[in-house]
């Protein structure tokens, strides 16, 4: 089988392959460095933030002790403010007690890490709600006469912010590499190209030859090259043997074809001057002789010439021997009357192909065929057969002609080689050197053999046959199922809100869901307006408590497609256990660091915690400007404001145990304040709206943080209550907007959000709302008006895990105690 050694490539270019090779050991190198950096960057990052969290678990184990024959843990807020430094990482705790036992935090938290002997902490990445978390697990040795034993303190933190640090420190590190590599690269590229520039040189000495130049170059060459300049100083030597070659045969090629053209010119001015009619016949049949031997030679030296060139760039394609053998012996049978030529082909090889010219093969079939009949065609029958031959195939014709002698058989496979047999039978000499051409091309073996009993066996060997494709094959289709598809029949209107704000008459009906704890009548004018933008849009909205809004939604039981909620903590740990969805525009993106906790909670509005009065009888002079001048104020006149100061009862107002909690991180006198509240038999009530109720009605005197939001309402209607936003720090609250996971159209909640923080939204908030918008300069209920209203610091509750601490179960239940022991309450 005839095989190619190089594959034929147009453009084919050393200097690609080296650049390619080379380049291709700069990427690997390039590679391997950019593993070895992301590795190191990884545990870069996750040491700086692992210390954070041992930190915390540290703040945690030191607040530990026996309580009631119990494990008890009051959560100190610095614990989870220091994991609130990675403003997008969420945040997850456990306590468990020596058996094993929860103390308080997450229940399903994995806390199994592995610490290393002879520490006491240890760090473990953990699937959790979802996502991959890092948690440190800190053991701390529990000893009482109660309980003793090792309670582990386990703080998990997600990964976005290590995995953007350590992005950061690839970035940074890897950077001055890829650099090096692309000058490397740079320098590779020059070195190549000066180093092969011996070839061009080369190649210009090589254009610049003669055509007939093929004499060896001599210029001496790179001993990198030197073999492929002795190659081609071989091929030129190959060539000009060639051309000798060719011109023999074009020598021979002329004596051959002269003598029967000279034969025919003698014989035909013979025949012109014969005045004797039977010598011109023999004379015209003598001619006629010539001619057909002329015409013969003729053929066969087109023939040899066209399988020469043919075997030179053959392109090998899979040949059917029986078919081409077939078709050779019944032209043969067509031309030759009186000749038998019987084809025989053994079964197993009726289907066997080979690879070679089809074209080539025909005519060397075609010769072999032609001299059985024409030496040995009258005495028996020419016999062509097929057979498998070892793993090959074999062909041969056999005739009962004179055959050919031994020391003949060589010369008659040459260029006009003709047996002594064949003297007096008209032929060229080139039928077997034609075939032998043919059969070198094909990698095959010619051999002329004895036949026993008299003739000539001509033999073909093909070492190395394809395996034949069966016929009648036909493609197997494969066909697509095809996808049934039904509607669902329409079902019954589902039930809106009683009262839905319903979208303008005739516009396409698109129905947002709210779930709020914020009064409709705040948020109505917003509503109105941002239907006035979206006319197509109705909205559901539905007034729940805050502990009713966090409670649905941790049950999945809230259709809502926005959550608002006053209670920022409670909004923070419904992203923090995985109920938001993130949502980014470029209204939220410029929203102030502290009301965006990770692009799922958005603070809107901009609203204070202020004590609030009656101006009637307590005049403004002696309204209180800060905490410690109402703790002095209370103390100096007991009888005065005994049971007439009002404040939230945090068992019950979610708002008051908001406010309370950060006062308590805030005001170092916090519980002194508390107890002087408890001194004078404070009037606790659940919602803001009571305490400006008894205000207003002259019942109490003062009340301490309350919503300024309700309280500028109050005074806007009449009533005559005054505010003072404290000197010593005013808290501010925001509302907080979330879209939950399970909404359904997350895309109007998003829409609703980016009106809420536009320039109009915030333009509504301010002026025609009861609320204060975060945004703008003008009016007193922007954040700008609040800041101009109190001489002291104001103080924006950061969204944030921080928020977190203060709803820990345990944390709760002791803060919530402290409070009833200063009121005496059970």
């Amino acid at each position: 089988m005839w095989r190619k050694s190089v594959p034929d490539r147009d453009g084919f270019s050393l200097r690609r392959r080296l650049l390619i090779r080379l380049f291709g050991a700069l990427a690997l190198l390039a590679a391997g460095l950019f593993a070895f950096v992301h590795d190191y960057a990884q545990r870069a990052a996750d040491s700086a933030y692992d210390q954070l969290l041992l930190a915390a678990a540290l703040s945690i184990a030191d607040t530990v002790r026996v309580e009631g024959g119990g494990i008890a843990v009051d959560l100190p807020y610095s614990s989870l403010n220091i994991l609130a430094m990675a403003r997008r990482d969420r945040v997850f705790y456990k306590i468990t007690a020596p058996d094993g036992g929860l103390v308080t935090g997450y229940e399903d938290l994995p806390v199994d890490v592995a610490i290393p002997r002879g520490d006491r902490s240890g760090f473990r990445n953990v699937s959790y709600k979802d996502v991959t978390v890092r948690v440190a697990a800190l053991d701390r040795l529990i000893s009482h006469p109660q309980l003793s034993g090792w309670v582990r303190i386990a703080v998990a933190q997600t990964r976005e912010e290590r995995d953007g640090l350590a992005r950061t420190i690839l970035t940074n590190a890897f950077l001055p590499i890829a650099l090096a590599v692309l000058v490397g690269a740079g320098l590779i590229w020059l070195g190549v190209r000066r180093a092969l520039a011996p070839l061009a040189f080369i190649e210009g000495v090589i254009r610049a030859r003669q055509p007939n130049d093929f004499s060896p170059i001599a210029v001496p060459p790179p001993a990198e090259v030197s073999q492929l300049v002795n190659a081609i100083n071989t091929l030129l030597a190959r060539l000009q043997g060639n051309l000798n070659t060719m011109q023999v045969f074009l020598a021979d090629a002329a004596h051959q074809i002269r003598t029967p053209l000279a034969s025919l010119r003698l014989q035909a001015e013979l025949a012109a001057d014969e005045p004797d009619t039977e010598m011109v016949r023999r004379s015209v049949a003598r001619i006629h002789r010539n001619a057909v031997e002329a015409s013969q030679l003729t053929n066969q030296l087109l023939s040899h010439a066209m399988v020469i060139h043919r075997s030179e760039a053959l392109e090998p394609k899979a040949v059917d021997l029986a078919s081409l053998l077939a078709q050779v012996v019944q032209r043969a049978e067509a031309v030759s009357e009186d000749a038998a030529i019987r084809l025989r082909i053994e079964e197993d090889v009726a289907e066997a192909l080979v690879p070679g010219d089809a074209i080539s093969l025909h005519e060397a079939f075609t010769n072999l065929v032609d001299n059985a009949v024409k030496y040995g065609g009258l005495d028996g029958p020419v016999d062509v057969a097929l057979a498998a031959s070892g793993p090959g195939l074999r062909v041969e014709v056999a005739d009962r002609g004179p055959g050919v002698a031994d020391a003949e058989k060589g010369r008659v496979l040459e260029r006009f080689g003709r047996g002594g047999a064949g003297a007096g039978t008209v032929g060229s000499g080139l039928g077997l050197a034609i075939v032998k051409a043919v059969a070198d091309a094909h990698d095959a073996d010619l051999t002329l053999l004895d036949r026993p009993g008299g003739g000539l066996i001509a033999r073909l060997e093909f070492p190395r046959p394809t395996t034949a494709v069966k016929r009648g094959m036909v493609p197997v289709l494969l066909l697509a199922a095809l996808l049934l598809w039904s509607p669902r029949e329409a079902t019954a209107a589902e039930s809106l809100h009683p009262a839905p704000l319903a979208a303008a008459a005739g516009a396409a009906l698109d129905i947002l869901r709210i779930d709020a704890v914020t009064d409709l009548a705040a948020m109505e004018p917003l509503i109105r307006d941002f239907q006035a933008v979206a006319p197509d849009v109705t909205i559901v909205y539905d007034e729940l408590t805050s502990r009713e809004l966090y409670e649905r939604t941790v049950a999945v039981e809230s259709r809502a497609d926005l959550l608002i909620s006053s209670a920022a903590d409670l909004q923070v740990k419904l992203v923090n256990d995985g109920y938001g969805q993130a949502y980014v525009s470029d209204a939220t993106s410029a929203l102030p660091d502290w009301a965006n906790w990770r692009d799922e909670a958005f603070g809107f509005t901009y609203e204070p915690a202020v004590i609030a009065y009656n101006l009637d009888l307590v005049p403004p002079p002696e309204a209180p400007r800060s905490r410690d001048a109402l703790i002095r104020l209370i103390r100096e006149n007991p009888s005065r404001f005994a049971g007439r100061v009002a404040t939230y009862d945090l068992a019950t107002s979610g708002i008051g145990y908001f406010f309370a909690s950060q006062d308590s991180v805030l005001f170092s006198q916090f519980w002194q304040l508390v107890a002087t509240l408890g001194t004078a038999r404070a009037r606790l009530v659940c919602c803001t709206s009571n305490v400006l109720d008894m205000i207003e009605r002259g019942e109490v005197l003062i009340g301490y943080n309350v919503l300024g939001s309700y309280a500028r309402a109050r005074i806007n209607a009449g009533a005559r209550i005054g505010i003072v936003l404290p000197e010593d720090y005013t808290l501010i609250l925001s509302r907080v907007a979330l879209i939950p996971k399970a909404a359904k159209r997350a895309d109007l909640a998003g829409r609703f959000i980016d009106y809420l923080l536009s320039e109009r939204g915030q333009k509504v908030v301010a002026e025609r709302s009861v609320l204060y918008a975060l945004s703008g300069t003008e009016g007193e209920a922007t954040s700008a008006g609040v800041r101009r209203g109190t001489a002291g610091p104001v103080i924006p509750i950061t969204l944030s895990p921080s928020l977190l601490v203060f709803l820990d179960r345990l944390k709760r239940e002791n803060f919530l105690r402290q409070w009833h022991l200063a009121f005496q309450a059970p």
